[in-house]
Formats: C-alpha cells, sequence, structure tokens
C-alpha cells in the first residue's frame, strides 16, 4: 500500500480556495443589495402650504402629479368636515390643479393665523395641504396721549383698520368696559381709518386725578389683534423755593419760602421727620399772587424754638399738596460754634509743665465737660478755667501734676480732650509727649565666621536712661552681663556690647544669617541692631560624573572648605541618607582646605544605577554654608558589544550607535526595542566582562548585526534599493525551489 506524503502547501492551498469563494459569496450578496429597488410613483401636491389673504380673499390653487392616481376620492379637513366638490360648493379640480374655492375659505379662515389642513384622499395614495390666513394687523396711532391737567380736554388717537372693520370694546386696566358716552369713533377714510376719541368729562377727568395717574385701554377689533392706547396725566408740579432755611439761635426768628402753586391750589398738611403734624398755630399760608404763588411761614414760637436746640440741629418738613408731588423744605440751626486755639500742645518730658488753650466761647457760655480717649471725665483738679474777655474768651489750662504726668510717660505718647460745650460742636485739644529719641550707632555688625569676635555699638541717650530689654528675631531675651554689657561713656552715651560667648557662637549661625536684635527703651522708640555673618561658602569639583556600569567605578569630586569644616550629610533623590565609611569616604588633601569625597560603587551606585540614562543628584549638606549638588550620570553606550570589545570607542560600535540613532529612535516599535535592550542587557555584559574567554564568541555572534548595520548606514539610497531587490529575488527562489521540492516528496511503499 502507498501513503501519500503531502506537502504543507496542500493544506494552505485548500484554506486559500474556501477563503476565496466565501469573499466571492459575500461580494455577490453585497451587489444584489446594492441593486436599485423601483418603486411605485405615488400621486402628489405642490405646493404643500399656501396663504389665504383676508386683505383680498382669493381661491387657493395647488398642482397635482397623478402618478399611478388617477381620481381624488375627498378632500377632509382637521375638524373632520368633508369638502364637495363643484363650482358653487368647496373644491373643484381642472386637469392637474385641485382649486380651493373662496366659498369655503371665507367661512373656515376669519383671522389672521387661522389655518385649516385638508388631507386629498386619491384612489391611490394621498396628500395635505396647509392654508394660513394672513392680513394686516388693526392699528392705533400714537399709542399714548396726555390728559392735562391744567387744561382738561378729550384725548384722540387714530385707528388704521387693517382687516378688521369696527371696534368691538374697549377695556381699562381695572376692567372697566368703556361705554358709548365715554368714547366715540368716527370715520376718516372709510373702511381705512378713523378717530378714536376717550372723553374727558364722562371718563378721563374721574379717572385720572394727578399728575402722573395714567391708564391703559385696551381696544379690541372684530378682527385681529387688539391695541393699546396709554394716556397720562399730565400739569405742573407745585414747589417751593428756596427749599432750604436756617435758624439762627443767636437771633430766632420765624423762617419763610415761596409756593409756586402749578397745578395744586392748597398745602394738604405739614409732617416733620419725627411724624409730627404741623398745626395752624405752627404755620401759616399767605398768598402772593391767587391761583399763582403763595408765602408759607414755619414759626419760631411755638414750633422752632422747641425743634432746634443746638447748631447743626435740624428739621426736614414733608409738604404734601391737594395735586401733584410732596416738597420738602430743610430747615438748620445755626450760630458760632466754640473754638480752642491752639488745637494742639507738647509736653515736654525733658522740661515738665502744663498744656494750655484759649478757648473763644461765641454761641457757647461754658464748658460742660472734658473727657479724654480713653473716656475718662476730667475732674475739677485735673484742669482749669481762668476768664480773659468774660463772654468772649478763656484759658483752659490742663495740669502737668495731677494728670499729664501719669498720663503721657513716652516719647509720642498723646491724649486727646474733646470738650463739650453747652451751645454748638464739640472741640479737641491734642497734647502730645515730646523729647529726644536714644538711638545706636552703627546699626547693623559683621561677625565673621572665620574670625568671631564681640559685636559693639553706641548708644546715644537722648530723654531715655537705660535699656529694658534686648530681644532677638527668635523672641530669645538677652541676659544682661551674660549675653550683653553697657558701659557708661558719659551722661550722654554708652557702649552696648553683644557678647560672642555664650551669645552669638551659641546661636549657631550661618554665612549669611543674621540676628536682628530689638532694643528697649525706658523712655523713647525701640532701636534695632542687626548682626550679618560672614564667610566662605564651600563648594565642590567636578559637579557631575559617569558611572560605568560594566566597569564598576567609584566617583570622586573635589571639595574646597571655605568657612565649613566637615559633611553633616549626603541625601540622593529618593531621600536616601547616604551613610558615611560605608556609601562614601572623606580623604583630606590639605587639611581645613581641601578633601576628597568618594562615592563607593559597591555599596551604593552599584544598587542604584543599573541601566544607561539613570542618574543619581545627590545632595551634600555641610556644617557651614550652602548645600552643594553631585550628578551622577549612566553614559551612553552599547553595553554587550562594549564589553565583548573592550571599549566603547570600537569602530563597531560606532556603526551599531548610528544605527541605533538614525533607524530606531526615530520611531515607536525601535524605541521600544531599545528600551527593551538597555533594561535586560547591564547584567550580561557584566557577565561577559567576568568572564573574557566569552568576548570572541559575542563578537563573532554580532558580526551579523554589525555588517547590517553597516550596509544601512553607510549605503546609498539606489545601493540599499539593489540590495533589498536581491535579497527579494533570492527568498523567491529559494522559497520556489523548496516547494517543488516538497511537491516531489519520497512516497514509501508498505508491504
Amino acid at each position: 500500500m502507498k501513503k501519500e506524503v503531502k506537502g504543507p502547501m496542500g493544506g494552505k492551498f485548500r484554506v486559500i480556495t474556501q477563503v476565496f469563494c466565501v469573499l466571492v459569496l459575500t461580494l455577490s450578496m453585497s451587489l444584489a443589495a446594492a441593486m436599485p429597488v423601483i418603486a411605485a410613483d405615488f400621486p402628489s401636491i405642490s405646493p404643500t402650504t399656501a396663504e389665504y389673504d383676508l386683505d383680498d380673499p382669493a381661491e387657493v390653487v395647488t398642482a397635482i402629479t397623478w402618478g399611478v392616481a388617477s381620481s381624488i376620492v375627498a378632500v377632509t379637513d382637521d375638524d373632520g368636515h368633508t369638502l364637495t366638490q363643484g363650482l358653487g360648493s368647496d373644491y373643484i379640480v381642472l386637469v392637474k390643479h385641485l382649486i380651493i374655492l373662496n366659498n369655503y375659505l371665507k367661512n373656515e379662515l376669519k383671522d389672521i393665523g387661522d389655518s385649516v389642513e385638508l388631507v386629498i384622499k386619491f384612489d391611490v395614495g394621498a396628500a395635505t395641504l396647509n392654508i394660513t390666513a394672513i392680513g394686516t394687523q388693526p392699528s392705533v396711532s400714537p399709542t399714548t396721549a396726555q390728559y392735562n391737567m391744567d387744561s382738561p380736554a378729550d384725548v384722540k388717537t387714530t385707528v388704521t383698520w387693517g382687516i378688521a372693520t369696527s371696534v368691538a370694546s374697549i377695556v381699562d386696566d381695572e376692567g372697566h368696559t368703556l361705554t358709548g358716552s365715554e368714547y366715540s369713533v368716527t370715520a376718516i377714510t372709510p373702511g381705512v381709518s378713523a378717530d378714536v376719541t376717550i372723553r374727558s368729562g364722562a371718563y378721563l377727568a374721574g379717572k385720572l386725578t394727578d399728575i402722573g395717574d395714567d391708564i391703559v385701554l385696551t381696544i379690541r377689533f372684530n378682527v385681529g389683534n387688539p391695541a393699546t392706547f396709554t394716556v397720562t396725566a399730565t400739569g405742573t408740579q407745585p414747589s417751593i423755593s428756596p427749599t432750604t432755611g436756617q435758624y439762627n439761635i443767636d437771633s430766632p426768628a420765624d423762617v419763610t419760602t415761596t409756593i409756586t402753586w402749578g397745578t395744586a391750589s392748597s398745602v394738604a398738611s405739614i409732617v416733620d421727620d419725627d411724624g409730627h403734624t404741623l398745626t395752624w398755630m405752627e404755620y401759616n399760608v399767605t398768598p402772593i399772587t391767587a391761583g399763582v404763588s403763595a408765602s408759607l411761614t414755619v414759626r419760631s414760637s411755638p414750633y422752632l424754638a422747641g425743634k432746634l436746640t443746638n447748631i447743626g440741629d435740624k428739621v426736614v418738613l414733608t409738604i404734601k399738596f391737594n395735586l401733584g408731588n410732596n416738597a420738602t423744605f430743610e430747615i438748620t440751626a445755626t450760630g458760632v460754634n466754640a473754638a480752642v486755639s491752639p488745637q494742639t500742645g507738647n509736653y515736654d518730658l525733658d522740661n515738665l509743665a502744663d498744656a494750655k488753650t484759649t478757648i473763644t466761647w461765641n454761641t457757647a457760655t461754658i464748658v460742660t465737660s472734658i473727657v479724654d480717649d480713653d473716656g475718662h471725665a476730667l475732674t475739677g483738679t485735673e484742669y482749669t478755667l481762668t476768664p480773659v474777655t468774660p463772654g468772649v474768651s478763656a484759658n483752659l489750662t490742663v495740669l502737668n501734676s495731677t494728670y499729664l504726668a501719669g498720663k503721657l510717660t513716652d516719647i509720642g505718647d498723646r491724649v486727646v480732650l474733646t470738650i463739650k460745650f453747652d451751645l454748638g460742636a464739640d472741640a479737641t485739644f491734642t497734647v502730645t509727649a515730646v523729647g529726644v529719641q536714644p538711638r545706636i550707632s552703627p546699626q547693623t555688625k559683621d561677625y565673621d565666621l572665620d574670625n568671631p569676635a564681640n559685636a559693639a555699638t553706641t548708644v546715644t541717650w537722648g530723654t531715655a536712661t537705660a535699656i529694658v530689654s534686648i530681644v532677638d528675631d527668635d523672641r530669645y531675651t538677652l541676659v544682661k552681663d551674660t549675653d550683653y554689657t553697657v558701659t557708661a561713656i558719659n551722661a550722654d552715651s554708652a557702649t552696648l556690647t553683644i557678647l560672642v560667648e555664650p551669645y552669638l557662637e551659641g546661636k549657631h549661625i550661618d554665612i549669611g544669617d543674621s540676628v536682628v536684635l530689638t532694643i528697649d527703651f525706658n523712655v523713647g522708640a525701640d532701636a534695632t541692631l542687626t548682626i550679618a555673618s560672614m564667610g566662605i561658602q564651600p563648594s565642590i569639583f567636578p559637579v557631575t560624573a559617569d558611572h560605568d556600569v560594566i566597569n564598576r567605578n567609584n566617583v570622586s569630586t573635589t571639595i574646597t572648605w571655605g568657612s565649613a569644616t566637615s559633611i553633616v550629610s549626603i541625601v540622593d533623590d529618593g531621600g536616601y541618607l547616604l551613610a558615611e565609611g560605608v556609601n562614601y569616604a572623606v580623604i583630606p588633601i590639605t587639611p581645613g582646605v581641601s578633601a576628597n569625597l568618594t562615592i563607593l560603587s559597591s555599596t551604593y551606585l552599584s544598587g542604584k544605577l543599573r541601566s544607561f540614562g539613570e542618574k543619581l543628584v545627590l545632595t551634600i549638606g555641610f556644617d557651614v554654608g550652602r548645600d552643594a549638588t553631585l550628578t551622577i550620570t549612566v553614559p551612553e553606550v552599547c553595553f554587550i558589544a562594549t564589553a565583548a570589545y573592550g571599549t566603547p570607542m570600537a569602530e563597531e560600535i560606532q556603526v551599531l550607535r548610528e544605527f541605533r540613532d538614525e533607524y530606531l529612535l526615530t520611531n515607536p516599535l525601535g524605541q521600544a526595542l531599545v528600551d527593551i535592550y538597555y533594561g535586560v542587557s547591564p547584567p550580561v555584559a557584566e557577565f561577559i566582562t567576568e568572564h573574557p574567554s566569552l568576548k570572541p564568541i559575542v563578537r563573532a555572534g554580532l558580526l551579523p548585526a554589525v555588517a547590517m548595520s553597516d550596509v544601512v548606514v553607510n549605503t546609498t539610497p539606489f545601493e540599499k534599493m539593489v540590495i533589498v531587490g536581491l535579497l527579494v529575488l533570492v527568498s523567491v527562489v529559494v522559497a520556489v525551489w523548496a516547494t517543488r521540492r516538497r511537491g516531489r516528496g519520497p512516497e514509501y511503499t508498505r508491504g
């Protein structure tokens, strides 16, 4: 028996044939679905909407496209009414036109905006026709008018009828429907316009009774929208002049103003701002020109004298008239306020004395009280009043011994005395303590961290006699004779010394830091002394370094100490604190001047840096001065190739690097491959480095990649095309040869 041995192409051919059949079947079904479908040609009308003009009624015509239909079976409107056909009826059909007759439309569409929807049923199919009534709305002009209360008369407006023919009703905004006696309609051009007259005597005179009153009339027509007509009452407002008056307390008298009546004819009432209604005994109105003006007099007694009792008092009178708006009349009490001169005085702490000022009485006659700005009312033992000119002026003396000495104790202290009189406004007298402010010189001192010393300044006492306290900007209060000393120079000055031990050394000041001392004196303003530290900042060089992840080298940099003496911490950008002697070492070069800082690979860098592009930033903190930063980076190398060739500068590695940069890193897939390579290659490279016997094998394995990269990188586009063509041709020849050889595969006979 023979056993047929089939090559893999036989099974693939069968699958390809099946897929081809499915594609042909699918394409055939798609073409069949895309064939156009011939639909029946149903009847239609055009247009499907029309307008019926109420100003010029006429039939409505639409064209019929019969299609497969041959006749109209029925026409029905949206009220369910079936229209009748015929010249004297609702519609007719003329060959290809449907005409809706005016006989039907005039009964169905009576107002602007009315519409009807007709359903036209054919022997086959149906259509709809919408007809809307249009026309010109009735209107009035003007829409507003004035009713003059000074000379009452009828008010008119003109109606333009539009589609309307008559006024159905007129209703005001209170719901009252005007009667035939209250308005009239008079034709101007019949069928076009007419005058509507609103009568004064029968309607407006009783409706509009004050200036500013208005009425809105809604005019309704037999057809169309209503119109509105607004009538407003006008007239001349009553007024007074002047609107303000003065009541002199030194010479009391009645206060008068003039009324101009306008539309008004009388004063209805006068009410003050306390709600009191003045009686006829408190004011009177005297005609000046009958019906035009009058004099209004507000009487001093019995009204103003009891109402306005002090300078500046005022009353606002609201005058109400029988017609029109109210008027206001403001009356203010006047007089001459008492005054003090001067209004300020000095209290010399170096030469204590009473403080004096002169009062000019004017309308006032006595001082009722003196109150300071703490609310204390001075007693008769704390001030005196001595007449200068009786009834005209007096001297006010504020006493030193019983009041000022206890009130004003420091330079700049002040007291504001409010002097109250029996009449008129209060006066103020301000007394300020003066003297010579204490001061220090200089106000700033340098503190050299490389050569610490005391900081001294000179105090000029002025009015002060002693230092009460010294407080620094950390709120620590310095202790006299421990943290500082005060040594007299003469009666006017002294030397203030801030001690280096224990104070300045104990502050642990860094380069650029400063201490601000606030010096408080027993009298006068505080002074400030600023002590600023100075020194040389520590530094490192270089500030960047490379770490070879194959050879695992230590990284070193040189420290120049400046004012610093030691490293207090090294922290990486992951927050890890390096341990001295474990992760790094500091070896002096020139003691006190420079040292070598070495970051160890075996205990730190080998665990932190593994792949190309990784980096560490180390922050180096010193005991004095600014931090320094050292950045350690893994350089860009081809790890496996470098391990194989022994140097990153080999010509083969340069070819691979150019291929990577020009053809891999320029697309997402190539970038992903490069990332994967740099993630897995360092351990492989390290293994090769540890086993030198593998290097020739790896170099031999890299030859195809180097050769391909060299062809891609160092050939012209034409040469690349020729090479690709040859590769394709060779691939096709090999594939054909292999296929034929599989087709002639061996046969075996089983016995």
